[in-house]
């Protein structure tokens, strides 16, 4: 069960690395305006990227804390 744990735990880690890894910088100059009454707002990949790096961050620290008990 532990070893079972401990390779979960592998492949998440690595999983949300990628997945920040993945995700865009986007348009720093303009973002930095604070004048700026543009809003922006996340569409197509990058929005499935950023969901799915939460979600992918939650199972990994709800493992973690998993792991820590047994």
């Amino acid at each position: 069960m532990n070893i079972a744990a401990t390779i979960i735990q592998i492949i998440l880690g690595i999983s949300v690395v990628t997945l920040i890894f993945l995700q865009s910088p986007g348009d720093s100059e303009s973002r930095s305006n604070i004048l700026s009454t543009t809003s922006f707002q996340k569409r197509g990949w990058e929005k499935v990227t950023f969901v799915t790096t939460i979600v992918v961050s939650f199972i990994f620290i709800f493992s973690s804390l998993i792991q820590a008990m047994l």
